[in-house]
């Protein structure tokens, strides 16, 4: 499984186009094909088939999102371990094709509930290779001077796949049926995500040759190579263990910050639709809310990773976290009028930053040494941030009767997210940290 300098399909790629590029090509389909797009953003375009089918509940049927959340949130951090370990090719290899096959038995659901169940924790455990961790760090490992622009692009692909899943979901569902569609969905993973992942896929510029950002390698002992100074460390072996990285200030404002604003985006996307709803907005004028909010996801991650190239991190993330703040506080106010599009758009470009940003952040701060662990833990942070906010959220709707109150604490709690992603100073010297 180890890539070799001389790899035939790589060497033609890369003398035209820096071979970066390429794996930016492959993370974002792998991402637009992750194993998120056949648990939570196709979830309710099988409701109402599986419903019909086998006459389920939907109250039951949503368990298996929560089974989904959970499996995501513990599987994260040990993903991560794994990815330093072995390294990400060959874990994505196997979690690439172990997905294909478990969205394939999704087509031979019968009317037990408790296989629903378990598919619900098979896709996103096995499939967890497709998780944004792995891809970010191939892009952090190919990328110093445009790494965010790079995280950007590929991770772009998760955005682009949630908001094209469920249409075409619906229409292979309408004309050949809800079984033929999880099918078809397993040979796009299998014939197009996986051969792309193992015949393009190079794990570390070194094996072409190369440094992050196309630069040559010396080729005599000694000499001189490209500056790089915008990346601060770039070797696989440099930067923080995830022990040493525990004892820095940085590690807990960074998974502090993300874990509240998981709670804030998470509540927002998951209530949007009824808290439109409720104000007097028609399904289709709240759905058509949404898909502002989606624009702005997909637009917010390449921004913010363009931006983050060029201008201090956290305080790029901070401009974003504030958005998100005014969108809330939008909402919280009760409005009914055009404004909600505005607060959807700021939702939608922060939720979009987000990724991207924990990504970039956690290179920066920590290094590519113990990249995979510290972000699958800063992932599960933002997971369950994520899984608290959307049900606390419902069941204070559901003992209040409305959403203002919830808002506002909301607004609260991304005002301190905030807080602490721009209390972090500057970026460390990781080399002389990794040595102490």
């Amino acid at each position: 499984m180890t890539d070799s300098p001389t790899a035939a399909p790589a060497q033609p790629l890369a003398t035209t186009v820096f071979y970066g590029w390429w794996n930016v090509l492959v993370c974002f389909v792998g991402l637009a094909l992750s194993y998120a797009m056949f648990t939570v953003f196709v979830f309710g375009t099988f409701v109402a088939p599986l419903e019909a089918e086998f006459g389920w509940r939907r109250g039951p049927m949503s368990l298996a999102l929560t089974i989904a959340n959970i499996t995501v949130v513990v599987a994260s951090p040990l993903l991560g371990a794994l990815v330093d370990r072995i390294g990400v090719r060959r874990v994505m290899l196997v979690s690439t094709a172990l997905l294909g096959l478990c969205v394939a038995a999704m087509s031979r659901l019968n009317g037990d509930l408790r296989l629903y169940y378990l598919m619900h924790l098979l896709i996103p455990l096995l499939g967890a290779g497709t998780l944004p961790l792995g891809y970010a760090r191939v892009m952090v490992a190919w990328f110093a001077r445009r790494r965010g622009l790079a995280l950007g692009i590929s991770l772009s692909g998760f955005g682009v796949g949630a908001t094209l899943m469920p249409a075409l979901a619906q229409f292979m569902i309408d004309n050949w049926g809800w079984r033929e569609a999880y099918l078809i969905f397993a040979a796009m993973v299998l014939l197009i995500s996986l051969p792309m992942t193992f015949f393009v896929l190079r794990e570390k510029p070194a094996d072409l040759g190369l440094q992050p950002d196309g630069e040559r390698l010396a080729a005599a002992p000694g000499a001189v190579l490209p500056d790089t100074a915008a990346a601060p460390i770039t070797d696989a072996e440099g930067g923080l263990s995830h022990r040493q990285a525990l004892g820095t200030r940085s590690y807990w404002l960074v998974l502090g910050s993300f874990g509240l604003v998981g709670v804030g985006i998470t509540s927002v996307l998951a209530h949007l639709v009824p808290i439109l709803i409720g104000r007097g907005f028609s399904p289709a004028a709240a759905a058509m809310c949404m898909s502002t909010l989606g624009f702005g996801l997909i637009f917010g991650r390449v921004l913010a990773g363009y931006l983050m190239d060029r201008y201090f991190a956290p305080y790029v993330a901070g401009v974003f976290l504030l958005g998100l703040l005014l969108g809330v506080v939008i909402l919280a106010t009760g409005t009914a009028g055009p404004m909600v599009f505005v607060a959807a758009l700021l939702v939608g470009l922060a939720t979009g930053s987000e990724i991207s940003e924990i990504a970039y952040i956690v290179s920066r701060y920590f290094g590519p040494r113990a990249f995979g662990q510290i972000y699958g833990v800063m992932f599960s942070a933002f997971q369950l941030g994520s899984a608290a906010g959307a049900y606390a959220m419902g069941r204070y709707y559901d003992s209040a009767g409305t959403y203002i109150g919830a808002l506002w604490f909301v607004a609260c709690l991304v005002a301190l997210g905030t807080l602490l992603i721009v209390l972090l100073g500057r970026y460390p010297d990781l080399k002389a940290e990794g040595a102490g």
